[in-house]
């Protein structure tokens, strides 16, 4: 029968191994909770975990039909009794001829205290409500044998004193949160589905919007079949799209009474809510009873915290929401809003206050409030939402407060509107001699010295920074902490790095005794910037250790700066080819910012599209590319940031031999001058000049900026810069032919590589690295300490794959079509199908790779590929990777010219 059998699992199911622990069969949890809104695949869980922990199990799948105690009563039975089969019990349960109680209460009876372990499954529990039988189903939950556990499916919060057992520890919960897909289900998902999965920030940038719902992925999924469809539909993806509102009309109407509805509107003005605020905000009777209804009826709410009375709306339910707002009144938005701008202000969140008060659309106590609570908002990094409110202000209005335009000013800096904030200080300078303005002084100047040092102007942002260390702040407590920041990096910027790195610890020091979070982060990362500078990277890595515990220590992990951390942290880990572990630095400066803009994230694209190139991933690195040449155009780019992203690219021409994108940037470049090149991007911006003019052929022009480059770092004791630029001497040589000089850069090189431990700068010379290498490795006069960087270096670089020489993936679908349509071919090749990605893994397992090299192949986590290959053992019966290659060879033989 139908409903006694678990549903039947769609084509594609991505196997939740880490929900494993959830499924322990112990005799203390007595009730087992699927509970989520529809489309998180409660029962595919159920149905597809059961049977691979070898759990016995009987189901029940229910429908509106069965919300009556008699029909209900004798499914029950039927499935009670068909566990005790399976179970191998003899048990006779009388049939349903007493009314329900009584025959629970017998079948109860009937149950033996001892048996192996089992489940009983209740699939879509939410259409029971009847009251008989939910007090039928408590009573057997406080008397049913310790051996059976009781699993319930539900879309909403089961009526069964779930209260009660959670405290007593006899509950087990699987909610939305985990059964939201993380990003190695989602990748797996895209594998299996697509010929061209999305890369990982696009996929992770899915899995911020969706919530990680598999309905809304699976959804992306099906209506796309190229990376940059997946994209487009992804940047169009929310709540309002017409596919989502009628599927959330049609929830609504059939979950929600329609006196909520308009509750639901109101709940959704707020980014997060509680109890509490809901009561202050709102007008109705029964407002905490009606929100603890619709917390039970599972729409779309998650809790904030696992512990506390703060919800918040699934992301494209929000965005529903709003979409629906407008049958609001006007007026009535415009009131919520203020009045949740107000509430917000009682309870300390003046970021959540301003959002709101820039909905609210009043004029006056929206600048109001940002004159009062400007200083805390620039301190907490919510310049993006500060921008808004001041552009919600008028021009007008900004241009007569002096509060109003040094917000502006930093506002605008900080998201890289430099010709805005140059427009703030201009505004500045007409009126300094009023005093109003007058009285700024400290944090106009302060302002003043940060635009100069981003526009590389560090001769005159020094003395600005120095002035405003001598005038008192008035507006901005943070002003002679910001001042003295921006005088230690514009002695960086001059090159003088022990200087710098005493002014900017003296920073950190002051930032922590004042708790200026923020500030303490940015020193943090300033010092590790400068360590690098001087060629001490494991120092520069143990100053981002105690940055990465005092994000984690302080809850920072959305505040610009960290993106900073991360990035400068997933470059040094590219530098030492740790390149699973500079991925995933840069993803997160990604998250960080991703609702910022893309131009916010440049450099974190830069890691991804080097960690791409140094795997010999075409197709990833081309779309890293595409990017990076997208973002350089949508902003003016501090010359750091530029350099970096000049110094891929060339990179990336150089591997695919388009020598004419090089001449192309060399005409275009940013100009630079050696005898100026005292710090790490003005030596990059030139280092990228000579890399260029040696791909043309341009030798001698090469080698004289190379040299004058030599010089500056010797004199500034720049080691690193000093590290890379006898590389590329290394390289100019040999491709000019002269060896023996060529060995003598390299041999040069490797002696200051014993203290900087650079890598990837390194294996970007490619094949004529290892030659030159070997060579070098013939003669004994190398130190010991460099003669094992050379060694571990040959050996990287037999690792490396080349664009035009990456294993091709063997089995693709043409050929395993040829395979599976063939008369002589296994029968559990048949019986048993491998997905699209187990074919492929199986090919790259008969092509010799480790399950290392297969993930790296693959673009996937190793976790990944393990799963796969568990399953792909299952199916065939295969107990070693021995038989899986015999079986690859097997059917690869079947193919004529394999």
């Amino acid at each position: 029968m139908e409903k006694l059998v678990p549903p039947a699992l769609p084509a594609t199911v991505v196997a939740r191994e880490r929900l494993n622990d959830r499924f322990a069969l112990t005799e203390r949890v007595r009730l087992q909770v699927v509970q989520a809104p529809p489309g998180y695949g409660k029962s595919t869980l159920l149905a597809e975990r059961l049977p691979r922990l070898e759990q016995p199990a009987a189901w029940l799948r229910l429908d509106s039909r069965d919300d009556e105690p008699g029909r209900f009563a004798a499914y029950f039975r039927e499935a009670l009794a068909g566990l005790c089969r399976e179970l191998g019990l003899d048990v006779e349960l009388p049939r349903v001829y007493a009314p329900v109680a009584e025959a629970m209460e017998g079948w109860l009876a009937a149950l033996p205290p001892r048996s192996d372990p089992g489940r009983m499954v209740l699939d879509d529990f939410q259409h029971l409500r009847h009251p008989q039988i939910l007090e039928c189903l408590r009573h057997w939950l406080r008397h049913q044998p310790p051996w059976l556990t009781l699993t319930l499916a539900s879309r909403t919060r089961p009526d069964l004193g779930v209260s009660e057992l959670r405290l007593c520890g006899e509950l087990e919960e699987i909610g939305l949160a985990e059964l939201a897909f993380d990003a190695e289900e989602a990748q797996t998902l895209c594998a299996e589905q697509l010929s061209f999965p999305p890369t990982r920030v696009s996929l992770e940038r899915a899995l911020r919007r969706t919530g990680g719902w598999p309905l809304a992925l699976v959804w992306l999924i099906e209506r796309t079949t190229t990376r940059a469809a997946f994209d487009s539909l992804l940047e169009r993806l929310d709540g309002s799209h017409p596919d989502f509102v009628a599927w959330f009309d049609e929830l609504l109407e059939s979950n929600i009474d329609a006196q909520d509805h308009p509750l639901l509107l109101q709940l959704g003005v707020l980014e997060r809510f509680s109890p509490n605020l809901v009561a202050r905000l709102l007008e109705g009777e029964r407002l905490s009873q009606r929100l603890e209804a619709l917390v039970r009826a599972g729409v779309f709410l998650e809790r904030v915290e696992p512990h506390a009375q703060w919800f918040r709306f699934h992301p494209l339910f929000s965005g529903y929401l709003r979409h629906r707002r407008h049958e609001l009144s006007l007026a009535t938005q415009h009131e919520l809003h203020q009045r949740a701008s107000n509430a917000w202000l009682r309870l300390g969140n003046p970021a959540l206050a301003l959002a709101q008060a820039i909905e609210a659309e009043a004029p006056e106590p929206l600048a109001e409030l940002l004159g009062q609570e400007g200083p805390a908002l620039l301190a907490n990094g919510h310049f993006s939402l500060l921008a808004r409110g001041l552009a919600a202000l008028g021009v007008t209005r900004l241009v007569g407060s002096p509060r109003l335009t040094l917000l502006h000013g930093w506002a605008t800096h900080a998201q890289y509107h430099f010709d805005r904030t140059r427009q703030a200080i201009d505004w500045i300078e007409s009126q300094l001699e009023e005093p109003d303005w007058a009285a700024l002084a400290a944090e106009f100047a302060t302002l003043r010295a940060q635009l100069a040092i981003n526009e590389g102007d560090a001769e005159r942002a020094a003395p600005l920074a120095e002035r405003a260390l001598t005038l008192p702040p008035r507006y901005l407590a943070t002003t002679p902490l910001t001042a003295a920041a921006i005088l230690g990096e514009a002695r960086f910027v001059q090159g003088q790095l022990e200087e710098s790195l005493q002014r900017i610890r003296n920073v950190e020091r002051e930032a922590s005794r004042l708790g200026d979070d923020q500030m303490l982060l940015w020193a943090l990362c300033h010092q590790s910037e400068t360590l690098v500078a001087q060629g001490r990277l494991q120092a520069a890595h143990d100053v981002q250790e105690r940055a990465i515990a005092h994000v984690e220590r302080c809850g920072l992990d959305r505040l610009p700066v960290t993106e900073f951390l991360y990035r400068i942290r997933s470059q040094l880990l590219w530098e030492w080819q740790r390149l699973e572990e500079s991925e995933q630095a840069a993803l997160k400066g990604i998250e960080v910012l991703d609702t910022q803009g893309e131009c916010w994230t440049l450099q974190c694209h830069i890691s991804l599209a080097k960690v791409a190139l140094s795997r010999g991933d075409q197709a990833q690195c081309a779309d890293q590319v595409r990017r990076l040449r997208k973002i350089l155009v949508q902003g003016d780019y501090h010359i750091d940031w530029q350099a970096n992203a000049h110094a891929t690219l060339i990179a990336w021409w150089q591997a695919n031999g388009d020598l004419d994108a090089v001449a192309r940037w060399l005409h275009e470049a940013p100009p630079g001058e050696p005898a100026r090149a005292t710090n790490h991007f003005a030596q990059c911006n030139l280092r990228n000049h000579a890399r260029a003019l040696t791909l043309l052929g341009r030798f001698d022009e090469a080698e004289a900026l190379l040299v004058e480059l030599e010089r500056q770092t010797e004199r500034l004791g720049l080691v690193t810069d000093a590290n890379r630029n006898r590389l590329c001497l290394a390289a100019l040589a040999w491709q000019r032919g002269q060896h023996e000089a060529a060995l003598e850069h390299l041999r040069q090189a490797l002696a200051l590589a014993t203290r900087t431990a650079l890598t990837g700068s390194f294996l970007r010379l490619g094949q004529a690295l290892a030659e030159m290498l070997e060579r070098l490795l013939l003669d004994d006069t190398l130190e010991p300490l460099a003669r094992g960087h050379a060694e571990r270096l040959v050996s990287l670089t037999r690792r490396q794959r080349e664009f035009g020489r990456a294993v091709r993936l063997m089995l693709d679908d043409s050929v395993i079509a040829d395979i599976v349509s063939r008369p002589d071919v296994p029968e559990l090749i048949r019986t048993s199908p491998l997905t699209r990605r187990e074919w492929q893994i199986l090919g790259l397992i008969h092509a010799g790779l480790s399950n290392e090299q297969i993930a790296e192949q693959l673009a996937v986590a190793p976790t990944t590929v393990k799963t796969h290959i568990r399953s792909l053992y299952q199916k065939q019966h295969i107990r070693r990777r021995e038989e899986a290659i015999a079986l690859a060879g097997e059917l690869l033989s079947r193919i004529q010219g394999v």
